[in-house]
């Protein structure tokens, strides 16, 4: 395949059927719209992406009629990057297992063509390959097609594809528990090796490199794989199918709910650092709080904008201030001072090393992931107060969702409060939750009498309105009865217009013209 990308000439797009849409007679812009898909895969390795992608094509294939061609952005390194010249760009041990070392070859020279050309560079090549595969000239017939790309590993790559193709683009987080991608990947090779590759995977500290750890929370649907048998994972891609095409009456579980809920909470946070929110619901399933960080005011809650949009001179946050200040990044500025002042008052340090001192305690990574100082208070803390205030004995038992996971501040709160579980979408690296708490916290699905912290199923907050609100105009009933809608004549709930696409996909394509690789 990449020798076809590189060897194809480009097609020139033909904007002469653009200004059909203009003329007298022209259909409705709406009628337009096409049912092509572009799935973007992504997940931690060792988890099954591989499989997950395979039974979405057989479906889409077999249930729904669609023409699929899976991407592998794997094969297209391989067909950029010589054999030769991947073995050149790692240093390995020669007892190294040979899976080990493919891997280890192959992100090594994923990376390589990322800082030679752009990060999204393979993205790019993708969508070169979709463009080419488009009828020539003014056909613009729809066509049941869905490319499915296996696998994405850097944000780059997910910003080219999502500017693209838009709505059309779905990106489907797949992950596996810790203990299953280590059992999974100790198949191939010994612990050392595994644990390099899980660390290396989840967020390299390039630019360029792999980013899944920051990547993988902006997934449009989360698929958690606990077996590898065919039953569990058809059920996760029915469901994901009949939510994506409205092929059957899918509602939203309880967790899509309150992570909803928790990700719109989040909009009210008016904190310097980032945007949380939380909710927690009850035994039966009941949303009974809502919290995301901010100020606390006298009197009780936080501070935030009236109805009236007014009111900002008794509004103290931090955003407000004359200054705009981050407390907690001040307050690190000045232990950061004393520590290296102190230094150099006892001559350990000379005063014109004060500049070099101060720079490399200030990035040091432990001061950089205190929390103490900080005016806010966070989500969970906010959530858990809210139903505290309401009836706190719907505590006990109780879940608590997160857009982050919790840090070592809330996790003990959270431990007294008597929730049972946590779901959280986007990793917090600075978190020592289970290290301070490993006796009543855990991420382990099936560990009993300890707090779970665990990762998110279902469709993300960013998905939740479009693809569970019936869009305008669609009835699901017809004379009285339910309408039922065959997979092979179902069209995806979110669409774009036709016409737009090879004019987004030609702008990639010129890209590629100008560094000489197609």
């Amino acid at each position: 395949m990449g020798e076809e990308l590189k060897n194809t000439p480009i097609r020139k797009v033909d904007h002469s059927s653009q200004q059909s849409i203009f003329t007298s007679g022209a259909p409705n812009p709406k009628d337009l719209n096409t049912p092509e898909l572009v799935i973007g895969m992504c997940g931690p390795i060792g988890s099954p992406i591989h499989e997950v992608a395979e039974r979405i094509k057989t479906a889409l294939e077999d249930d729904y009629e669609y023409n699929v061609e899976t991407i592998k952005l794997s094969e297209i390194i391989r067909k950029r990057v010589s054999l030769e010249d991947r073995k050149k760009l790692v240093s390995l041990n020669p007892e190294s297992s040979d899976s080990f070392r493919d891997k280890k070859e192959l992100i090594a020279a994923g990376n390589s063509l990322r800082e030679t050309y752009h990060p999204s560079i393979l993205a790019d090549l993708a969508i070169h390959h979709i463009a080419i595969t488009r009828p020539k000239g003014q056909d613009t017939t729809p066509r049941r097609q869905c490319f499915i790309i296996d696998s994405i590993k850097n944000q780059e790559e997910l910003h080219q594809l999502r500017n693209t193709y838009g709505e059309i683009f779905y990106f489907i987080g797949c992950f596996s528990p810790l203990e299953k991608r280590t059992e999974n990947l100790s198949k191939k090779m010994n612990a050392p090796e595994l644990h390099q590759l899980v660390d290396q995977d989840s967020g390299e500290e390039l630019d360029t490199g792999q980013t899944v750890r920051s990547l993988f929370p902006e997934s449009d649907y989360f698929i958690r794989i606990d077996s590898l048998t065919d039953t569990a994972i058809e059920q996760k891609v029915q469901r994901l199918l009949h939510v994506l095409f409205h092929t059957k009456l899918v509602t939203p579980t309880i967790h899509e709910t309150a992570m909803y809920h928790a990700a719109s909470a989040a909009g009210n946070s008016a904190c310097l650092s980032r945007q949380v929110g939380a909710a927690i619901i009850d035994k039966d399933g009941e949303v009974i709080a809502i919290g995301w960080n901010d100020v606390p005011k006298f009197g009780g809650s936080l501070y935030r904008t009236d109805s009236n949009f007014s009111g900002s001179e008794k509004d103290f946050r931090c955003w407000n201030l004359e200054r705009g200040i981050c407390f907690n990044d001040q307050e690190k500025d000045t232990l950061a001072e004393m520590v290296v002042s102190s230094l150099i008052k006892a001559d350990v340090l000379s005063s014109e090393k004060r500049a070099d001192a101060l720079h490399l305690v200030r990035k040091n990574e432990k001061l950089g992931h205190l929390l103490e100082f900080s005016r806010a208070v966070h989500a969970e803390m906010h959530a858990i107060l809210s139903a505290g205030h309401n009836n706190g004995q719907k505590l006990i038992g109780g879940i608590l969702y997160a857009t982050t996971y919790p840090c070592h501040s809330c996790a003990r709160h959270i431990i007294a409060s008597g929730i049972d579980s946590v779901y959280y979408i986007e990793p917090y690296r600075k978190s020592l939750a289970t290290k301070l708490h490993s006796d009543a916290i855990t991420e382990s699905e099936v560990e009993k009498n300890k707090v779970r912290i665990l990762m998110y199923e279902g469709v993300a907050p960013r998905r939740y309105l479009p693809l569970f609100r019936l869009p305008e105009g669609v009835d699901r009933k017809k004379d009285g009865k339910m309408k039922r809608i065959h997979p092979k004549n179902a069209a995806p709930v979110m669409s774009t217009t036709l016409e737009s696409i090879p004019i987004l996909e030609s702008l990639t394509v010129k890209k590629l013209k100008d560094l000489n690789l197609i």
